[in-house]
C-alpha cells in the first residue's frame, strides 16, 4: 500500500466534497477522543487547508 497516495486521495476527497456543497460547508468540525482514529481524521482535515475546528469533550463531563 502506498500510504502517501492514500493520504492524498482522502484529503482530495474531503476538499472535493466541501467544494461540491457550493459554500454550504464553511469549515470542518472534528470531535476528538484522544485516540488514533480521531487524531488521524483531524490531521487529514487540517491537511485540506480548510478551516478545521477540533473539539474535545472528556468522557466523564458534567454537562
Amino acid at each position: 500500500m502506498n500510504e502517501t497516495a492514500v493520504i492524498e486521495y482522502i484529503v482530495n476527497w474531503i476538499t472535493s466534497y466541501v467544494k461540491s456543497t457550493n459554500g454550504k460547508i464553511k469549515s470542518l468540525v472534528v470531535g476528538v477522543s484522544g485516540g488514533i482514529d480521531s487524531a488521524l481524521v483531524s490531521t487529514l482535515c487540517a491537511m485540506t487547508g480548510l478551516k478545521t475546528v477540533v473539539l474535545t469533550i472528556p468522557i466523564r463531563n458534567q454537562i
